[in-house]
């Protein structure tokens, strides 16, 4: 049979609604309940343009890769519940629970029993989860001094990390098996701190000068620290 235009359909355009809704219940003039639910969609960025050369001679070759035109936008659902109480004139601390859902996410995968050949290409067949809980002390300007300190406690997991993560068990023959496991980004512990240290100038003016100049008028520094647990990696195939 000849490569022709009935092989083919045209594209269906996606339509993609996202909503983003956000609550907020003062409870007192110190404390607040948050909570906001949003669906964010991404078209696809790779192994998405067609290109007809990709069928042609398929019959051919090796267990061949092609592209998927018809590839849906990835789809990202994040709810999250928090509660702000403020502790001085100047300070405040949050803490924040959220879960995401990933949804249509882009994986290769083995097409057996296609015509003429088997091949492989990209679905939307992957899925995963991101849940966590995040704390967040807050100092505004006090004397020198602005600091911003939060703590993330991170679980991320799903069926696959990149597009290409389940290369290696369809070309073993295995099928399209989807399997739980944490991405190669999972996180568990992260701290992030910003201090600003920052003199005024004027009437307000509290740092060294002489008799007649502010030496460090309306100067400081900013200090940003940005701490880690590590990631997954994979291990040696040679031991060393």
């Amino acid at each position: 049979a000849l490569l022709n235009s009935k092989a083919f359909k045209d594209y269906v355009p996606a339509v993609n609604i996202m909503p983003r809704i956000a609550f907020s219940f003062p409870i007192s003039d110190e404390a607040t309940f948050f909570a906001h639910y949003d669906v964010l969609t991404q078209r696809p960025t790779e192994f998405s343009r067609f290109d007809p050369t990709d069928y042609l001679n398929m019959k051919f070759q090796s267990d061949p890769l092609i592209t998927n035109p018809a590839l849906k936008p990835e789809r990202t659902v994040d709810y999250a519940l928090g509660f702000q109480q403020v502790l001085s004139k100047t300070s405040s601390l949050k803490i924040e629970a959220f879960y995401r859902e990933l949804r249509n996410m882009i994986q290769i995968r083995k097409f057996n029993g296609a015509y003429p050949i088997a091949y492989r290409a990209f679905d939307n067949i992957d899925f995963g989860t991101v849940k966590g809980l995040t704390l967040t002390y807050d100092l505004r300007s006090t004397g020198n001094i602005r600091l911003n300190a939060s703590y993330t406690l991170q679980f991320a997991d799903g069926t696959g990390s990149t597009s290409q993560s389940q290369s290696a068990l369809i070309n073993a023959g295995i099928p399209n098996l989807r399997s739980i496991n944490p991405f190669n980004y999972d996180q568990r512990h992260r701290i992030i701190v910003t201090t600003d240290y920052r003199f005024s100038g004027g009437t307000d003016y509290n740092g060294p000068m002489t008799k007649v100049f502010q030496v460090l008028a309306n100067t400081g520094f900013n200090l940003i620290a940005n701490l880690g647990s590590g990631t997954l990696y994979p291990p040696q195939q040679v031991a060393t």
